[in-house]
């Protein structure tokens, strides 16, 4: 369940999705079998309860994919429950100064680096009995750490948060950034391009991984190619909704003329 990071620290391109509406643990199989190698469970936007992503991240961990849990605040229960249920992960919301970055640190890691209440036997070492020291020590470097940079206030502290030790990834959060920036939506624009190229650039002089959401897959091919390692695509939502309006539109738009219910290019095998 950790490979990603170790994958990601590699320099490799990791791709992965989210998730917001899809409550049924199979969710991983079916993103596994797509070839996604992590999928993020969105607690923000999303109402899932701490019971429900156990379950996913419990089903994921047989499907062989990651999971990161975006968490809808920066508090000791909201950090804590995730990890201890086994995500690999956490993606947080809205970080926008060094000390928000600094008090993620100290829930999501154990001491010495932060203050993670250690509940060891627990889903996050499949119950095993460990060496507690030992334990902790690994932990803290397998845990995955992204912080978000979608408003103004993020970019302009961006090197002071892409300093904070325990910090593994700036994720740039494009629709809110856009909406910070005065420009909602246009995440292709010259302000928002501007914007982004700067955390690249924060990323790269402290050594952190730079990952984006991009609903288009054009735009995403074109981060990945100025460095997005981590790079998301798309959701369950629009996956399934996009597909199925692409298809209910193809079928009822169909111009084929028929014959006694058959299409005209078989008439003459009825002759």
């Amino acid at each position: 369940m950790y490979e990603i990071k170790k994958k990601l620290q590699n320099g490799e391109l990791t791709l992965g999705t989210i998730i917001s509406e899809v409550r049924n643990p199979n969710i991983a199989y079916m993103l596994a079998q797509c070839g996604f190698e992590f999928f993020i469970i969105d607690n923000e936007h999303g109402t899932y309860t701490f019971e429900t992503i156990s379950n996913i991240i419990a089903a994921a961990k047989g499907a062989g994919i990651s999971v990161i849990v975006r968490v809808p605040e920066i508090s000791r229960e909201c950090i804590l429950k995730p990890l201890d249920s086994g995500a690999s992960g956490l993606l947080v919301p809205m970080v926008s100064t060094a000390e928000a970055a600094k008090k993620v640190i100290e829930h999501a890691k154990y001491p010495p680096m932060g203050n993670r209440g250690a509940g060891i036997r627990r889903p996050h070492n499949r119950y095993a009995k460990v060496n507690a020291a030992e334990y902790i020590q690994q932990a803290n470097k397998d845990t995955f750490i992204a912080v978000q940079a979608e408003t103004r206030q993020s970019l302009e502290n961006i090197d002071e948060i892409a300093s904070v030790e325990g910090v593994d990834c700036i994720f740039v959060g494009p629709f809110d950034l856009s909406i910070s920036l005065g420009i909602p939506g246009q995440v292709d624009h010259p302000l928002e391009v501007a914007a982004i190229k700067k955390i690249v650039s924060a990323c790269r002089k402290h050594n952190k991984i730079a990952g984006i959401l991009m609903f288009d897959q054009k735009l995403l091919s074109k981060w990945i190619n100025e460095d997005f390692r981590f790079a998301v695509y798309s959701s369950d939502i629009t996956l399934l909704a996009d597909a199925a309006a692409k298809a209910v539109t193809e079928l009822k738009n169909l111009k084929e003329k028929t014959v006694g219910g058959f299409s005209t290019d078989k008439v003459d095998m009825l002759v």
